[in-house]
């Protein structure tokens, strides 16, 4: 037989046996072993909360580039507060209260958490990593209200908030969900990617809007508002890192990545998310683009974060036409609610309210459309009912800082000592004796 005829052969030959073997082949995958899937699951534990630790970041960065160059220290600041905050907040309560509660319960246990590892293969995961994981979210809800409230509020009046919210809000409202309590138990409320981090940092962010006031001039006639910036670019940038890094949070509350199914799920996962905020960020530009007959860049960086959170209550079972369906909702949303807020005076200046608050309950509700073991009343009543306790809470606890010794809001800048004839900011001539 020539040469040629042989090449010929086997190139006919092979991929078609390639062909029959290859399902085989991938049928045949052997499990990994206990200690294998422990070292691999912890992995995805410390990956993920490290993504979280990574938006915390962003949203800090995406506030400097939206705020006036004169506020950035402060916002620099409060993000690195916040985060110290947060740590010592889950510890001494906020993991306890979220993962004791009895089933159906409302409430777990107050005290601080302690690293039990006695038995690890049992449990799966180390429980340093599982911590580490679950106060980065927490983090994640604080960072989120920070934006909401930029440029007017006290460093030590959002550090005792963010005690309450880290130690007390959030974990309550993850006990009724991730911790087995009332609505995962009697209501069936499912959330698969999320969900219940964005609702409760939502529901947060308005009450301190709303308790906290407007920056000055925002809704001034006589001192128009202000919004100019050079750092939008810096803000474009960090809106990406948040996105990238809400992948890996979506991957690390599926709790494994030990199996080839584990690995379908977040591939999964991860195209749902890509397809959702494809249509957010194009749903959201031909709406400014035909309302301001301009595209809109802040409703677009918007649009960006809202994909992943409209699919963040199933983000694995949709197909992508339901994903992008579904992130086109949300990029609706974050266009059309921001001026309707406006309208009631209610200055959100990280645009979270919308983009967290409005898309994380339409994306909880919207699971139920995907998600066959989901109900949408219990979607909705869960939903509904973790916003609603988020908001009422911090309003008392924000309202209680208004009136305390510490103040809630920043004093607005006093103008410059001016005399006459002299130049702004110099300082006023001593009358001759």
């Amino acid at each position: 037989m020539r040469p040629r005829a042989v090449f010929l052969t086997l190139g006919l030959v092979i991929p078609g046996l390639a062909a029959l073997a290859g399902p085989a082949m991938a049928q045949d995958i052997p499990p990994p072993d206990d200690a294998t899937r422990f070292l691999l699951d912890t992995g995805l534990a410390i990956g993920a909360g490290l993504c979280a630790i990574l938006f915390v970041v962003a949203y800090g960065l995406r506030d400097i580039g939206l705020a006036r160059v004169q506020n950035a220290p402060a916002a620099c600041l409060r993000m690195l507060a916040s985060f110290a905050a947060t740590v010592f907040a889950f510890w001494l309560s906020g993991y306890m209260l979220a993962f004791t509660v009895e089933e159906a319960g409302f409430l777990g246990e107050f005290g601080p958490w302690a690293v039990s590892d006695i038995d690890p293969l049992t449990s799966g995961r180390a429980s340093g990593a599982v911590w580490f994981f679950q106060a980065g979210l927490a983090a994640m809800a604080a960072a989120i209200v920070a934006a909401s409230v930029s440029e007017r509020v006290r460093l030590w009046a959002f550090l005792i908030f963010v005690g309450f919210l880290t130690g007390m809000i959030y974990p309550i409202a993850v006990s009724w969900v991730w911790g087995g309590g009332y609505f995962a138990a009697d209501w069936g409320y499912h959330d698969g990617g999320g969900s219940t981090v964005h609702i409760v940092a939502g529901g947060a962010a308005l009450a301190a809007a709303f308790v906290v006031g407007p920056r000055p001039g925002r809704f001034n006639a006589r001192s128009p508002w202000i919004a100019a910036t050079t750092m939008l670019p810096l803000s474009v940038f960090a809106a990406g890192i948040a996105w990238l890094a809400l992948i890996g949070v979506s991957a690390g509350i599926g709790e494994s990545f030990s199996s080839v199914e584990d690995a379908i799920r977040l591939g999964a996962a991860i195209a749902n998310i890509a397809a959702a905020t494809a249509a957010a960020v194009l749903t959201a530009l031909m709406i400014t683009q035909f309302v301001y007959d301009r595209p809109g860049l802040v409703t677009t960086m918007c649009a960006v974060v809202a994909g992943p959170v409209t699919v963040a209550g199933d983000p694995v079972n949709p197909d992508l036409w339901q994903a992008a369906m579904t992130g086109a909702v949300g990029g609706v949303i974050v266009s059309v609610t921001p001026p309707f807020l406006a309208r009631f005076r209610i200055d959100d200046a990280g645009f979270v309210v919308p983009t967290h608050l409005f898309c994380g309950v339409w994306g909880a509700m919207i699971a139920a459309w995907v998600n066959p073991d989901a109900r949408f009343v219990g979607q909705a009543v869960g939903a509904v009912s973790i916003a609603v306790f988020a908001f009422g809470v911090s309003l008392m606890i924000w309202t209680a800082l208004k009136y305390s010794p510490f103040g809630a809001r920043q004093r607005a800048p006093q103008p410059p000592a001016e005399r006459p004839g002299g130049k702004p900011g110099e300082e006023p001539t001593r009358r001759p004796a």
